[in-house]
């Protein structure tokens, strides 16, 4: 049997203004697209092994110098700077999806990692950062004792 539950207009009004305040912090969201409901970051792939944190982060068309990445507290930001395009004209334009000016990404990172013994490359548009995890961290193999 189904219980009754009086009606509260209030409580409809604040779910309304939850939902309202959740799309208006996601449109004025730095990496989202508006008008194509897509964001405008580039992708990202955080993974681990046994050693090492690692980013994978796609960055086609930008030269080494135009990155910059900046461990702080317990996270990661890769920062960047695409270059305007000078030749075309804006009213030349049919399609424009290409995104210039600058863009920013942090990362809380999973683990502790080592500052001192972090490395970047940048290769055919792909961006890769190994963070090797601080020795506490690290998983020890410890031998017990079977009595």
């Amino acid at each position: 049997m189904a219980k009754l539950a009086r009606w509260n207009p209030f409580k409809e009004l604040l779910d309304v203004k939850d939902d309202f305040d959740r799309i208006i912090d996601r449109i004025f969201s730095r990496e989202f697209d508006l008008w194509e409901g897509r964001r405008r970051s580039f992708p990202v792939d955080i993974y681990e092994d046994k050693d090492n944190v690692i980013i994978k982060a796609e960055l086609p068309g930008l030269k080494k110098e135009d990155i910059s990445v900046s461990l702080s507290g317990d996270s990661i930001t890769i920062t960047g700077k695409r270059a305007e395009e000078k030749e075309v004209k804006k009213e030349n334009y049919y399609m424009k999806e290409i995104r210039e000016g600058s863009f920013t990404r942090s990362f809380e990172l999973p683990y502790r990692v080592d500052r001192e013994k972090a490395k970047a490359t940048y290769k055919d548009g792909v961006l890769e950062i190994v963070l090797p995890k601080a020795e506490e961290e690290k998983e020890k193999e410890v031998e017990i004792e079977v009595k």
